[in-house]
């Protein structure tokens, strides 16, 4: 049956995300103090980031929701420091709006670009991710027909959820869809245990260690092009891509 659909995994698969995160969260201490000096004095940036962790642990409904969360955490912290509420409350939601700014200024892949456009022409091409960015905000957004987010649906991969959300817009089966991400458990578990074809992402030629195997293995998502000139149903294997 020939692929409709390709859904990607967005951080460290389109781009590497760690270099994002840490900018990110430099400028938001930043801003933080800025905003409420007395936060410098009480805490630093590695207390406020074992917040956030011990406040999921009290609060799990947040596990999907990951901007609450820093938002959240943000208005507590500011609180904790003798920031009146009402202000704790306002700095938190200017400061995540800055955040999320910063979330976004990344970098992708210089594969990225051109692999994109050359799929979209004959694929319906869909972002489906557990982190919090707008496809639309980003320089590769002309490509996607939609996104499918673990906040918008209230799930994370590797749970179904959002895999059939993505395969009902789409209007397509899983033997017409091709999943691509970097995680084994999240991507490749979660798309194959749907029956998903899965392309598993491996820029640092890792060692598997994963409980499902993928379908395909990448370098560059320049393979994805070698992968899709196979069959496949019958010629799962490894794909290397320059």
């Amino acid at each position: 049956m020939m692929i409709k659909l390709i859904t990607f995994d967005l951080d460290d698969t389109l781009w590497d995300n760690m270099p994002v995160l840490i900018r990110a969260e430099q400028k938001a201490w930043k801003r933080l103090c800025e905003y409420w000096p007395e936060t410098h004095e009480r805490m630093n940036p590695k207390e406020v980031f074992e917040y956030r962790v011990k406040l999921l642990a009290e609060r799990p409904e947040l596990k999907c929701q990951i901007t609450e969360l820093r938002r959240f955490s943000l208005q507590k912290i500011l609180q904790n420091c003798d920031c009146p509420g009402s202000r704790a409350e306002e700095i938190a939601g200017d400061l995540m709006r800055e955040f999320m700014e910063w979330r976004h200024d990344v970098k992708c892949f210089p594969e990225v670009q051109p692999v994109l456009s050359h799929l979209s022409a004959d694929y319906t091409l869909a972002a489906v991710t557990n982190g919090n960015v707008d496809v639309g905000k980003l320089s590769v957004s002309e490509f996607f027909d939609f996104s499918i987010r673990a906040e918008d649906f209230n799930s994370l991969k590797p749970e179904p959820t959002l895999f059939l959300k993505a395969m009902e817009r789409a209007g397509v089966t899983p033997e017409e869809t091709l999943h691509v991400g970097d995680c084994l458990k999240a991507d490749v578990g979660g798309a194959g245990a749907l029956g998903i074809g899965t392309v598993w992402f491996n820029p640092a030629d890792k060692e598997f260690n994963g409980e499902r195997r993928p379908d395909y293995e990448i370098r560059s998502l320049t393979g994805l092009l070698r992968v899709l000139d196979k069959d496949l149903q019958h010629d799962y294997g490894s794909v290397l891509g320059a």
